[in-house]
């Protein structure tokens, strides 16, 4: 019998376990698998990057044009010989760089230049040593020569190999008592994975990636902490190139094809620096969980605990009505085979009504009396017994 509960109720138990997987695996797959929530992530992480990195240029510039209104600068480009204006410069710049270190506003990321330009692009001096003094510098970026022209503070990105050089660059023109402008105040901050993660971290915390045009694939400037390996070898796919190319023209947010599996990659240029075309990368995961299986397998675990209970019950329930069958059936056996004052003394709440009816039929078919509790006849003696 205890099998017989066990098998109808465990199925009864997988059935509805096994229905219940395949009702929420198919209701919840398009919802986890929504490509109009994964786009709208992707595109969310690559504007509030986008808006964090264009803000920290914002806030050099101004920061920047406040030192360049200062006489101690200005008199870097006013002193009388050339040596006293690289001297002035280089001390100015150590100056500049030591302050900006110090700020809470540029918290990791610390300048790692601070250079003087005079209002042909060329360099008086930077901080902490005397190199590119006369450095033909705005002959090597365009940005900085439109800066001076027009008296406007810039922001760009200098990225070249030949000159070891890869930062987010601010200018600020100085200008003279009369107006016009002397020359340019330029900080560049690093701009490397430590950068592109902190951009990560204020933000979305999702992949990002940033990179340059390179005939067919984009050339990786800087990745973030997080960004996984196939979604920085998914830059040299040329699929991948030309779709994050088309986005400079059109200056949106755009869903890449070429993605790696499992994730989904939107491009977009970056905004707020010159100089050099950059687009940025943010990867997002294509489906809202890993797997709607490794989802729904508390469904499944809770089916085989389940199981398990019926199958203890089942034995409980079983063994609670067997036992006292087998003893009733052991008992008529016995008095079968001759042994006729038997009688039952079972206690039981569902089959102790039956062992009474049981003892009763027993008394009844040998003629014994049946008494209660205190000896007294429980029915009346037959005729025949009768003494008067």
């Amino acid at each position: 019998m205890r099998w017989k509960i066990i098998i109808v109720n465990g199925g009864i138990v997988l059935l509805v376990g096994i229905l219940s997987f395949g009702l929420l695996f198919t209701t919840l797959g398009d919802v986890v698998a929504n490509p109009r929530q994964a786009q709208s992530d992707a595109e969310r992480a690559i504007r509030a990057a986008n808006a964090v990195l264009e803000l920290d240029a914002l806030r050099s510039e101004r920061w920047l044009n406040e030192k360049a209104l200062t006489e101690e600068v200005q008199s870097v480009f006013q002193a009388g010989t050339e040596r006293a204006r690289n001297e002035g410069a280089t001390e100015q710049a150590n100056t500049i760089h030591g302050a900006a270190s110090n700020d809470p506003l540029f918290a990791k990321m610390a300048p790692a230049l601070v250079l003087f330009v005079d209002k042909s692009g060329t360099a008086l001096g930077r901080n902490g040593s005397n190199l590119m003094r006369g450095d033909k510098t705005g002959e090597a970026y365009d940005s900085l020569m439109k800066a001076i022209k027009s008296g406007r503070t810039m922001s760009a990105m200098w990225l070249s190999r030949e000159r070891e050089e890869q930062l987010l660059v601010s200018y600020a023109p100085v200008r003279g008592e009369g107006g016009e402008v002397l020359g340019a105040l330029v900080m560049g901050t690093p701009l490397n994975d430590e950068r592109l993660s902190r951009t990560s971290e204020m933000t979305s915390d999702r992949q990002l990636v940033l990179g340059v045009p390179a005939t067919d694939k984009l050339e990786v400037v800087a990745k973030s902490a997080n960004a996984q390996g196939e979604v920085v070898a998914a830059a040299n796919d040329a699929t991948v190139a030309q779709g994050a190319i088309a986005t400079m023209k059109s200056g949106n947010a755009t869903v890449l094809d070429g993605a790696p599996e499992g994730l989904l990659l939107a491009a977009a240029p970056l905004m707020g620096y010159s100089e050099t075309p950059t687009v940025i990368l943010a990867a997002v995961p294509s489906s809202l969980v890993p797997s709607v299986a490794g989802l729904l397998w508390p469904v499944l675990a809770v089916a085989g605990f389940a199981l398990v209970l019926v199958v203890v019950g089942g034995m409980l329930l079983g063994n609670y009505i067997s036992r006292p069958v087998e003893e009733i059936e052991d008992g008529l056996l016995q008095i079968i085979n001759g042994k006729a004052n038997l009688r039952f003394e079972l206690e039981h709440p569902e089959l102790g009504g039956l062992v009474t009816r049981i003892n009763s039929l027993l008394n009844a078919f040998m003629d014994v009396a049946e008494t209660d509790e205190a000896g007294r006849p429980s029915r009346p003696p037959s005729a025949a017994g009768y003494d008067g």
